[in-house]
């Protein structure tokens, strides 16, 4: 009798303990979860908007202008939403040069901060504008590399657009292959104008079976950030005169065409 009642005894005890032991566990699952709903769904986050600003100059040094926006980046989904509410403002935005210093201010989506416990700071900034290309003087400061690689691009351009040049004066008949072509003009055009970029400007004969078209390809923003911008190129059919025609007076219609805009230096 007095060894079932030990017995029994051991086993409310050892209930107790099981009991006891099971709310531990269930107290510090619950204090987890707590904390997790704490750290990503309450705890106030502090974001600073001027540090997560991108800014995208477009133009030279002495003639730029500026947009500022979010970064686009490795976020969260929440983060990134938040962000890209943001909107910001400059001033000066324009006409900008290297060390000047421009105004950056942003506002935001309250109810979007409030809803992802967002707390904004640095919603303003004083910015020193650096890194603007600079324009060359002068044909004979520009890099070999530089004239070369313009050479290559424009007559990749015109490669890849034969079937549309051709056609250029209504020729509805099936483009004829495209047998030869090469650059019989080139030059540099420097702006007299701080809106008009520099550009290189060349002419390339293109000859389709026995027939031979003339065609002009402008490259613009000639700087020394010493890149070729593909994306802006373009080209035009050269109406050349009969006159510069027979003699072949390239220079003549590449003056006729640009020179009340541009100082104008022909590459060798």
């Amino acid at each position: 009798m007095h060894n079932i009642l030990i017995r029994r005894l051991m086993m409310d005890k050892q209930k107790v303990e099981n009991k006891f032991i099971y709310f531990i566990s269930l107290l510090g699952m619950v204090m987890i979860l707590v904390l997790i709903a704490y750290f990503f769904f309450l705890r106030n986050v502090e974001v600073d908007i001027m540090d997560n600003a991108q800014y995208t100059y477009v133009g030279e040094n002495g003639n730029a202008s500026v947009v500022v926006s979010a970064k686009q980046g490795e976020l969260n989904q929440r983060m990134q939403d938040f962000l890209n509410s943001v909107k910001y403002e400059v001033s000066p935005s324009s006409d900008l040069s290297n060390g000047d210093t421009i105004h950056v201010t942003a506002t935001y989506d309250e109810a979007l901060a409030n809803q992802y416990h967002y707390k904004p700071k640095s919603i303003e900034a004083n910015v020193v504008v650096e890194g603007l290309a600079n324009r060359y003087l002068a044909l004979q400061d520009i890099p070999k590399t530089l004239i070369q690689d313009g050479r290559n691009a424009a007559l990749d351009y015109v490669k890849e657009n034969q079937d549309a040049i051709y056609k250029l004066d209504g020729k509805e008949e099936k483009t004829p292959s495209l047998d030869k072509m090469k650059i019989v003009y080139s030059a540099y055009l420097k702006s007299n104008q701080k809106k008009n970029s520099d550009r290189f400007v060349y002419i390339v004969q293109m000859t389709y079976d026995s027939e031979v078209l003339y065609y002009m390809v402008c490259i613009p923003n000639i700087n020394d950030s010493n890149e070729i911008d593909t994306h802006n190129i373009y080209g035009e059919k050269a109406y050349l005169t009969q006159e510069e025609l027979d003699g072949k007076d390239f220079n003549g219609y590449v003056d006729r065409v640009y020179s009340s805009k541009y100082q104008i230096e022909q590459k060798k």
